[in-house]
């Protein structure tokens, strides 16, 4: 197909004004790996091999095939490549003019955005309460939308799923989430902003970038690079990524009877491992195939929670904010199970 006909949760989003890829690359070049890179695809395969030798092994197999078949049918073959070529040309083409089409939707819808954010944050309170003739009541009302963000988030499985009640209470402190979506389609860039009285990190915006050469294509996405942050964390208390273990050893051998405190790292589970994607192998030595499943699945549930935030929360915040967009799933899963069982 020429065209996504993707389901309401896919509708081309943006949080924030387009970014440029670090290494651009126009949708009609999509990038073709060295022999030392890896890709991986979302649900599909880790590619380890050089992808020349694949490259030369299928044409060898293809001259193998031709030499099956008679002169004649041979150059009928040979013209229908010559229809496949312009056919891509084509598509070269419609990938340019959509990426422009795309990018200019999101700049229309920009000033959507920004003024969400101004409303999560409290910044229209007045003028909104001027519009709309409420009396707030003797109780002095709060600001904003209190815990807008980490209410929407939690209310999308894929998301929620890897939320713990400390995730909860640092992401209270959200004032915002944004998708950059590079202008040529390749790619995008989420950003979380805190809040300055954000206890936990430093940071004010936390960033996770991927590049996506095929984006736009109907195909599987091949994920060429994943890019996370550092987290600057205020405190070892507050750290929710690990925790310092603190543990007394005895001396051995001439230190018997020697008693020394020891600390180390300790995993735990938190959202904010999200920043720290899954790593590509340098090489492929020891790279065996349970490595390379292991290394799918990562990036196969990596790619899922960025796509949650870039399809659906980003651009329908306020739908997963009130729980609509969860109830609206579950009705389309409903009605495509009667459809199946016929009724």
């Amino acid at each position: 197909k020429m065209t996504d006909e993707a389901p309401e949760e896919s509708t081309p989003n943006t949080g924030g004004d387009p970014v440029e890829p670090t290494d651009e690359v126009p949708p009609e070049n999509v990038d073709i790996p060295n022999d030392d890179e890896f890709f991986v695809d979302n649900g599909g395969d880790v590619v380890s091999e050089p992808v020349s030798e694949d490259n030369d092994d299928d044409e060898e197999e293809e001259e193998d095939i031709m030499k099956n078949f008679p002169p004649a049918v041979v150059k009928r073959v040979e013209k229908l490549q010559d229809l496949n070529t312009e056919q891509e040309s084509i598509l070269e083409e419609y990938l340019v003019e959509r990426a422009a089409l795309e990018q200019k939707f999101r700049s229309l819808c920009q000033p959507l955005y920004q003024q969400r954010a101004k409303i999560v944050a409290g910044e229209m309170d007045e003028e909104i309460a001027a519009e709309s003739q409420v009396e707030e009541g003797d109780d002095d009302p709060p600001k904003g939308i209190p815990q807008f963000w980490v209410c929407a988030i939690g209310h999308n499985e894929t998301i929620s799923d890897l939320l713990t009640e400390e995730d909860v209470d640092c992401l209270e402190y959200l004032s915002d989430i944004r998708c950059n979506e590079y202008s040529n389609g390749t790619g995008f860039v989420l950003e979380f902003h805190f809040r300055a009285d954000n206890p936990y990190f430093s940071n004010s915006v936390l960033t996770k970038r991927y590049d996506v050469p095929n984006m736009l294509l109907a195909d599987e996405p091949l994920l060429k690079n994943v890019e996370g942050c550092t987290i600057d964390w205020k405190s070892e208390e507050k750290c929710l990524t690990y925790r310092l273990v603190t543990k007394k050893q005895r001396g051995r051998g001439k230190h018997a009877g020697q008693v020394r405190t020891i600390q180390r790292k300790e995993h735990k589970e938190s959202f904010f491992h999200f920043f720290d994607p899954p790593k590509l192998p340098s090489t492929i030595d020891r790279f065996d195939e349970e490595d390379a499943e292991r290394l799918e699945e990562a990036f196969d549930a990596d790619y899922d929670v960025a796509n949650a935030f870039r399809l659906n929360v980003c651009p329908k915040a306020v739908l997963w904010f009130t729980g609509t967009a969860m109830d609206d799933i579950i009705e389309e899963f409903e009605e495509a199970a009667l459809e199946q069982n016929g009724i």
